[in-house]
């Protein structure tokens, strides 16, 4: 399980889910960086690695991905509370889309800081920093689990979707359409293809510079929401596994697809990459 390699026949489908509570407004680790900067710079940071993989040549990308971002609290394009496509400019309203036109629409230019290239560069953006309102995680789950369904539904023989929630809060929507967080992370993981249960990995992003805990075999001890995150967590697969291996995050038996008290930008990064880094190959 959790061994199919992606390629255009067989692509694979990554979701993310930002959190765009109003607490999201805090700095980031005591820097002048928000929270919701922070999660919205390393989704794209993390879109532009995947159309860079999906290259084939200039302005030609094989499909290797279908990808979706959403957001939940705020809703900056249709107005209120509640979950909506994070993606803007061209594809902006789109649930999931394939990594060609993702690398062709991004909504335009940015400079950030790399810490890899040691300064500041350019980088296509497709999301943008926002927050308000309060954590409707339960709809964003429910949401992210309506497309991973059709999703599986046309793609059989793929390797399981995987869908990364990114949030800093604990949930405010419980019970959401008679069902737990619990229940619509359990409904969500349900969904299969040949290749194994789709994943649900969380992140949970904290203003105040502490003890970052990351792919754990337990979720006791930890403050609220710690406990609950991690048990709706996936269990890391193998491949996953070696995967954190090589970039020096230790896993054990138990592991699973969870980080608590991410203070850094540069550490959610290397968590998201190891979220989404699937073998690929041009068939």
């Amino acid at each position: 399980m959790y061994e199919q390699t992606i390629s255009r026949r067989r692509p694979g489908c990554i979701v993310f889910l930002i959190d765009r509570s109003d607490s999201m407004k805090r700095s980031w680790g005591g820097g002048n960086q928000t929270l919701a900067r922070g999660a919205a710079d390393a989704v794209n940071g993390i879109l532009n690695e995947l159309c860079i993989r999906a290259m084939k040549g200039e302005d030609s990308f094989y499909d290797y991905f279908d990808v979706g971002v959403f957001g939940y609290g705020i809703k900056p394009r249709a107005g209120g509370e509640g979950v909506e496509s994070a993606l803007t400019g061209p594809l902006a309203g789109r649930p999931l889309v394939p990594i060609g036109q993702i690398a062709r629409n991004y909504a335009g230019m940015r400079k950030i800081e790399s810490i890899d290239l040691g300064g500041t560069v350019e980088q296509p953006y497709w999301v943008e920093a926002v927050h308000g309102y309060r954590t409707p995680m339960c709809q964003a789950i429910a949401e992210a689990g309506a497309h991973v369904f059709d999703w599986t539904q046309e793609h059989p023989d793929s390797f399981p979707p995987i869908v990364i929630n990114i949030t800093d809060g604990i949930v405010t929507d419980e019970p959401f359409s008679g069902a737990s967080l619990a229940g619509w992370a359990e409904r969500l993981t349900s969904i299969s293809t040949q290749d194994g249960s789709a994943l649900l990995f969380n992140v949970f992003v904290a203003p105040e510079a502490s003890a970052e805990i990351v792919f754990p075999a337990s979720g006791a001890g930890l403050p609220a929401p710690g406990p609950a995150l991690f048990a709706i967590s996936s269990p890391l697969p193998v491949p996953m596994c070696r995967s954190a291996a090589s970039v020096g995050l230790r896993t054990t038996v138990g592991s699973r697809g969870f980080a608590f008290n991410v203070t850094d930008s540069a550490s959610l990064v290397r968590i998201l990459e190891i979220g989404t880094r699937v073998s690929t190959r041009a068939v």
